[in-house]
């Protein structure tokens, strides 16, 4: 049918006297072009969720896709550069075994201190302003850090870089969901988890490339070697500056304009994407008015206002029966976090440890593997004293040598497996929670977690070191991974959001402890490191018997309602 009939169709599509040379099978289809193009044509006052489908999906998201790459990476690269460095920077910054701690945990110390207040300067002046400046600020601070000169520096600048990249990570998840319809979502935070699994497998990659090679180049008159692990922190600030010229490229959600009544701003923003997308004239875009009524307007008012609306908002989560849930659930990732980040962090530096020891201790093909406890404590000190007779003075001088521990290519691969091993655990961790269930799923993984390091306390060789290393990693991070998916079962819509950024707080708090107690433990004695994460573990495996079944949260929601 040609285009003037197919239009004069259409003008009869509702009418009762269609013309009979009009085919009844071909009615329906005229009848619905001709509904989608009165609705592009006179497009009302729009919300939000309607404003950006009709945006389309094309070049816009997956430029912003590449953009987000980099950005994931920061963050990785931020919270667990340290820990690959550490066997390095010993004997130049004359570190000790709680110096290692305080390294491994402040990025987590920095984004407990700072985790509200980025939350408002993100609502308060915006998604791109914070990401921009935040990535900026974060890889300057992260170049200076392979600039120190004493452990203090170094320990100073990570606690500002966890400080700092805590913000933009906070206004991705943000602009993120304000630049995709509902339907992508879900799509888009997938892409951003895998980019996270490639940056836990792509660090350990880079030190392998990196750290190993000998060379220094002295620098303020030779006062300071610039070696191979300063190159490495210097390498790994590049994907916070990249993050910070690709993502000044694109525009400020639309969603927050709108929320701060610049809906002029945001429709034009809204055709911007519209025309990436369609590759269209921006004129085109047949939304002319931007309304969204579930999204409250904040222009003009005051701070005052803000942190109490803020209270209001949180204040049902520790009234009854929330309270009860969010304090069992936080235990929960307090408690998993201590476990799987602890161990994971040091895995590098316990390693090189281990070299070190099976290079000068060698064990033949009759003897037996001496435990892991023993490599460890051998090889605790990195200071040789040696005692040196003065002719002139005709006396004993006593001169401390760092010996620093071996790295080689086995310390690396080592890292690259346990990294792989809690991806796949990571993988699999949301086809396994809806085959087993949450509550089985998480003891399970827990109990099974806390055997693996009682079993890693007797370990007796580095290959059987790893194995279960990776294991423990897998099943703990599958355990953490379904916290999120309990909370989304304990916690109704309006209060999820905020659960879940208590949750991540309880976590990083988990992760600090751990990190500052696993030196101090194993200057006691070489159990309490492992005690403490299996002890850790097993608590966490006896507190999931407690959470609420999702059936008895369904019913509670009946009487409530």
């Amino acid at each position: 049918m040609s285009p003037p009939l197919k239009k004069q169709a259409a003008s009869r599509c509702y009418l009762d006297n269609t013309p009979p040379w009009i085919n009844q099978e071909d009615l329906k289809d005229i009848c619905s072009t001709y509904d989608e193009v009165t609705k592009n044509e006179h497009e009302g006052p729009v919300d939000f969720e309607r404003a950006i489908s009709l945006t389309g999906y094309g070049k816009f998201n997956y430029l912003l896709l590449l953009a987000i790459l980099p950005a994931g990476w920061a963050s990785i690269y931020g919270s667990t550069s340290m820990s690959y460095v550490l066997p390095s920077a010993e004997c130049d910054l004359s570190l000790t075994m709680f110096d290692k701690g305080l390294l491994n945990s402040m990025p987590f110390a920095g984004m407990i201190v700072t985790a509200f207040f980025w939350g408002f300067l993100t609502d308060t002046y915006g998604r791109k302003k914070v990401l921009t400046y935040g990535y900026l600020t974060t890889s300057i601070f992260s170049f200076a850090s392979c600039m120190s000169h004493a452990s203090w520096l170094l320990i100073l600048f990570k606690f500002i870089n966890g400080i700092l990249i805590s913000g933009p990570y906070t206004a991705l998840m943000s602009y993120l969901a304000e630049v995709h319809g509902e339907q992508q979502r879900s799509r888009i935070y997938m892409w951003l988890g895998v980019f996270f699994s490639l940056g836990h497998i792509s660090i350990p990659c880079l030190a392998w490339i990196i750290i190993p090679q000998e060379f220094r180049l002295p620098m303020f008159n030779g006062s300071m070697d610039f070696t191979s692990w300063r190159l490495f922190l210097a390498i790994c600030a590049l994907p916070e500056f990249t993050a910070f010229v690709v993502l000044s490229l694109f525009p400020e959600s639309p969603r927050f304009l709108l929320s701060k009544g610049r809906d002029d701003e945001a429709l034009e923003v809204f055709r911007h994407i519209y025309s990436l997308n369609t590759g269209k004239n921006p004129d085109t875009y047949a939304v002319k008015c931007v309304t969204d009524e579930s999204y409250v307007k904040t222009h003009g008012t005051s701070l005052l206002n803000k942190f109490q609306g803020g209270w209001l908002h949180m204040k049902p989560l520790f009234t009854s029966p929330y309270c009860y849930r969010l304090i069992l659930i936080g235990m929960i990732q307090f408690g998993a976090t201590i476990g799987s980040n602890t161990l994971r962090l040091w895995m590098p530096q316990l390693f090189a440890m281990i070299e070190t020891y099976e290079a000068s201790h060698p064990v033949g093909s009759d003897e037996q593997f001496p435990s892991i406890c023993v490599m460890l404590e051998l090889t605790n000190t990195t200071v040789d004293t040696i005692n040196k007779h003065n002719l002139i003075n005709n006396t004993i001088e006593v001169e401390k040598i760092c010996t620093p521990v071996i790295l080689n290519s086995t310390v690396y691969l080592n890292s690259i497996v346990i990294a792989v091993t809690g991806v796949v655990g990571y993988a699999l961790a949301g086809s396994l929670i809806n085959c087993a269930g949450k509550k089985k799923l998480m003891m399970f993984c827990f109990l099974s977690a806390a055997l693996c390091c009682g079993i890693l306390y007797w370990a007796e060789n580095s290959s059987g070191i790893l194995g279960i290393s990776s294991v423990f990693v897998a099943l703990s991070s599958i355990g953490g991974a379904a916290v999120t998916n309990v909370i989304v079962d304990n916690f109704p819509t309006t209060l999820r959001a905020m659960a879940i950024a208590m949750m991540m707080m309880m976590g990083r708090i988990g992760a600090v402890i751990g990190n500052l107690l696993f030196p101090l433990l194993f200057k006691l004695s070489c159990l309490g490191p492992f005690f403490m994460i299996g002890m850790a573990c097993l608590v966490c495996a006896m507190l999931v018997f407690f959470i609420p079944a999702k059936k008895s949260d369904f019913k509670e929601s009946i009487e409530s309602a």
